[in-house]
């Protein structure tokens, strides 16, 4: 294997020592908990640190496609060998466009494998004469480090599958950059990675901090719709399947009698005995159909292989449904009622492959602490902790963050009326005017988000998160006007990891504003996963990490979105008394400056606030 390069001129404060961590943590075995902040080289160093300490085979996972690419973009300076792993079906080039949306994986991988067997996929026929010296050869030389660009270029230069043609790259690279799922999914790793093991590779966890919700990696749902359509195709298909049949009538005629409300409601499993013990049976039943359609569709010579079944979809909701560590969910979306399977203890997903990988590196800017890894993720193996303020001290200087705290609103339940969302809206306005630039507003749910907006002034510019919602349209927006108040979700997609920055990359944003604190829903769900954390960790320390501690990392992550190198400026604006709490203040890791109890005191502060946001202003409009 090839030694390091560093591609660099110096090394950053604190990066070497980082870097010999690793090195350590790969020859002694263990596992490494890294908690720095966005800036300080992290990806650098850890890659350098894992050629250093002898890492045979690097399995790297990230949580979207689009944290592939900085991963990527070290590993080619370095002159690392790697591949990299997505999604599939996002990247199949025989599908069409559109037509894999709706598709589940099992769906999508059940039309790829009969589209190979039976010669009809071109792309992956090409494989046989494009050898993976020659891919090889493209990816390192491609002008982009874009996953999905560079993919989808594969399929259209050298006419192969991108999927199969980045796998064939498995043996001969030292990195496997890809999404958490291949990891984190045991079916997925094993169909994916064979002949390897877990204990083959030294793993590496971008964003650990994520790992908080690791068991939503294994979340299934099926609709009323979906078991209403497998009933009918299991009928026309499979008539005399009387046993299946009715197993999937039990299950339609339960799911129509639920009437919940937006928060879910949980379902006594011992009440879907009829079609959990049926499994077997439905899965088989469920692969010969699909079969049988895509057969038919490959004979009538269409371009498409893609083939919905759902009762393949229901078979696969079933097969995790019935696992002992799966809870099952009624909820209602919009006019949809919908069950939910799903385990709601991450130690469930994140323990098997962190404690029998060779040794394992977790790094995050939020780490909640050292300890969630054993406690709450139940690694029992030897770990050590690179805390980077610990080690080598604050990364920028505390007069360059700007924090202030109001005592007067909160979002408690309790508290919760039209007056308080009022009260609210005016000190977002009364932020908009004091601080120069874009602002950040994020809430603790859409509930909030919805009730604070509309009483916003018609003035302000605003932009607000939707499930429809793109990251490059907000960036776009905060491009074409400065002054745009983003009004998004905590932990959702405008606020974990995105960048808002100009075409130079730099930063745009530099004044977040947390309304209230993302504590999860007093549901059926959240009260599922404190009574199953509370078997392991007992009452307190359950509660600890399913209310502190998750609320905290997501706020350490919003507010992040202002610091994204050490000479960022920021102003943090917290909306809620309870921030004075001593166990949230530690958690946060951040000193207050101004406690206020009014807009007006907020609006009074502007000469501070506009004089240590005035550099970075200028920087950005330079």
């Amino acid at each position: 294997m090839e030694g390091a390069r560093w591609p660099y001129g110096s090394w950053r404060r604190g990066q070497r020592e980082l870097a010999e961590a690793v090195a350590e943590t790969v020859r002694d075995g263990g596992l490494l908990v890294v908690n720095a902040p966005t800036g300080f080289g992290k990806t650098a160093a850890v890659a350098y640190g894992l050629v250093e300490g002898g890492a045979e085979r690097v399995l790297w996972v990230v949580r979207t496609v689009n944290e592939i690419d900085p991963v990527v973009r070290e590993l080619k300076a370095m002159g690392a060998r790697f591949t990299f792993l997505f999604s599939a079906r996002r990247s199949c080039p025989l599908l069409r466009p559109g037509e894999g949306e709706g598709l589940t994986g099992e769906e999508f991988w059940a039309n790829c494998r009969l589209a190979r067997l039976r010669g009809a996929c071109p792309f992956y026929s090409n494989l046989r004469s494009v050898g993976p010296g020659e891919v090889w050869e493209y990816v390192m030389g491609h002008y982009s480090i874009h996953a999905t660009r560079l993919a989808a270029d594969l399929a259209r230069h050298l006419g192969v599958c991108p999927f199969f043609a980045l796998r064939g790259l498995l043996d001969e690279s030292r990195f496997v950059v890809a999404t958490y799922p291949y990891l984190f999914r045991r079916d997925i790793f094993e169909g994916v990675m064979d002949p390897y093991s877990y204990e083959d590779f030294v793993v590496v966890v971008d964003e650990a901090h994520s790992l908080m919700w690791a068991h939503t990696l294994l979340e299934s749902r099926i609709t009323l719709a979906d078991v209403e359509a497998a009933v009918a195709e299991v009928r026309a298909h499979e008539p005399g399947a009387t046993a299946a049949i009715e197993a999937l009538e039990a299950l339609r005629s339960s799911l129509s009698r639920w009437r919940p409300g937006r928060d879910p409601v949980e379902v006594d499993k011992s009440s879907l005995e009829a079609v959990l013990g049926q499994a077997e049976v439905i899965v088989d039943l469920a692969e010969s159909i699909h079969e049988r359609k895509m057969a038919e569709a490959l004979a009538s010579g269409s371009a498409s292989v893609s083939v919905r079944s759902p009762t393949y979809r229901v078979a696969s909701w079933i097969s995790l449904a019935r696992e002992e560590w799966a809870f099952i969910f009624a909820q209602r979306e919009g006019d949809r009622v919908y069950y939910t399977a799903t385990p709601v203890d991450p130690a469930v997903v994140a323990r098997e492959p962190l404690e029998r990988a060779r040794a394992a590196v977790l790094m995050s800017g939020t780490i909640p602490s050292s300890g969630f890894v054993e406690e709450l993720l139940g690694v029992g193996r030897e770990r050590r902790v690179f805390d980077a303020e610990i080690h080598v001290g604050a990364q920028a200087p505390r007069s360059s963050v700007f924090t202030v705290v109001a005592t007067d609103v909160t979002t408690r339940y309790s508290e919760r009326s039209g007056r308080m969302y009022s009260r609210i809206a005016e000190y977002i306005a009364a932020a908009a005017r004091a601080a120069p630039g874009a602002k950040l507003v994020v809430y603790p749910s859409y509930e909030v988000l919805e009730a604070v907006v509309e009483r916003l002034p018609v003035t302000l510019d605003v932009l607000v998160e939707g499930r429809g919602t793109r990251l490059e349209e907000a960036r776009s927006r905060v491009i074409e006007n400065p002054e745009l108040v983003i009004n998004a979700v905590a932990g959702g997609k405008l606020v974990e990891g995105v960048e808002f920055s100009d075409h130079e990359g730099r930063n745009l944003l530099h004044t977040v504003i947390v309304v209230g604190i993302p504590y999860p829903q007093p549901d059926a769900l959240t009260r599922r996963h404190l009574a199953e954390l509370s078997k392991r960790l007992g009452g307190r320390k359950a509660r600890f990490y399913a209310y502190d501690v998750s609320a905290t990392v997501k706020v350490r992550q919003a507010l992040g979105r202002a610091r994204r190198s050490p000479g960022d400026r920021a102003f943090y604006l917290l909306l809620d008394r309870r921030y004075i709490r001593r166990r949230i203040r530690d958690l946060l890791r951040l000193p207050f400056d101004e406690l206020v109890s009014s807009p007006g005191e907020l609006e009074a502060l502007a000469p501070t606030i506009r004089g240590l946001l005035a550099p970075a202003q200028e920087a950005g409009a330079g």
